[in-house]
């Protein structure tokens, strides 16, 4: 199901907890490898991609776009002990499957009797998340989310506002691949990023989360500088706008505890303001 956030409940304070962080790219392979490399300086040369979840036959026809988000959304799940099946999942992608999308207008243009079925199937923006509800069994709710360069906030708004007002985990993934050669002018990303975030409600006290409040404000936002820490350019991936809420989860050395304020670029007037905790988990 495709939609929009649901942004009648959203001038107020929504308050999470985040109980699973999962993370790949070609310089890290998940969150542990990430919060090493942001405390350390230290990061992997080439990432291998390879999710354990989707069974070696699918995972051969299955694109990249499926791949990551399946990959960081497991990682997420995992760190929490939770069923993969159990939550309910919010998807966000400026652009979906990028190279689908290319090879697939080429093949209209020159060949249309030449449409690869795999390919069509694969095309659709919440693919992913089509994969995952089958692969894991899921009948939780599932939702898409497409906002261009304000994907990643609409995403995390439509993530935390479903968890907070339904009373029910959330798994949040935003992502976003390479370019090819046709879109570099519309969407300039170089690296491929994802990110998935497993949300918690508050009252759920049998977990141990970091808190985390979310909150719709007036005013344009920027769009979030990558932290200098992290080796590749990520400047023209929408998803790369959550990476200095994950280098802050992550901490460092210079990072002492205590809250940290951050502004999405949500719209032309508005902003999602993000607020952590670091140094303080909810029993």
């Amino acid at each position: 199901m495709e939609t929009t956030p649901r942004l009648h409940s959203a001038r107020q304070l929504i308050e999470v907890d985040i109980i699973g962080i999962g993370a790949w790219s070609d310089c890290f392979a998940d969150w542990l490898a990430l919060r090493h490399g942001v405390q350390t300086g230290q990061w992997a040369e080439a990432v291998p991609l390879s999710p354990g979840l989707i069974p070696p036959r699918e995972r051969r026809r299955a694109p990249q776009s499926v791949k990551m988000a399946v990959e960081v959304m497991s990682q997420a799940c995992a760190m929490a002990c939770v069923q993969p099946s159990e939550p309910a999942v919010v998807f966000a992608s400026a652009m979906g499957d990028m190279d689908i999308t290319d090879a697939m207008c080429r093949t209209l243009a020159d060949n249309p009797e030449l449409v690869s079925p795999t390919r069509f199937h694969n095309s659709v923006h919440n693919a992913p998340i089509g994969y995952w509800s089958i692969t894991t069994g899921s009948h939780a709710p599932a939702t898409a989310v497409a906002g261009h360069d304000d994907s990643a906030a609409l995403g995390l708004l439509e993530a935390g506002v479903q968890c907070a007002e339904e009373g029910v985990p959330v798994i949040y993934v935003c992502q976003e691949g390479v370019a090819p050669g046709p879109l570099v002018a519309s969407r300039p990303s170089k690296q491929a990023l994802a990110l998935a975030l497993l949300l918690a409600p508050v009252q759920a006290r049998d977990r141990r989360g970091q808190p985390l409040g979310l909150e719709l404000v007036d005013g344009a936002a920027d769009f979030p500088l990558v932290p200098e820490r992290i080796p590749l350019d990520f400047s023209g991936n929408p998803a790369g706008a959550l990476l200095p809420l994950f280098v802050a989860l992550a901490g460092s050395g210079e990072m002492r505890p205590g809250r940290r304020t951050q502004r999405l670029p949500i719209s032309a007037h508005t902003s999602l303001q993000v607020e952590t905790q670091l140094g303080r988990t909810r029993r």
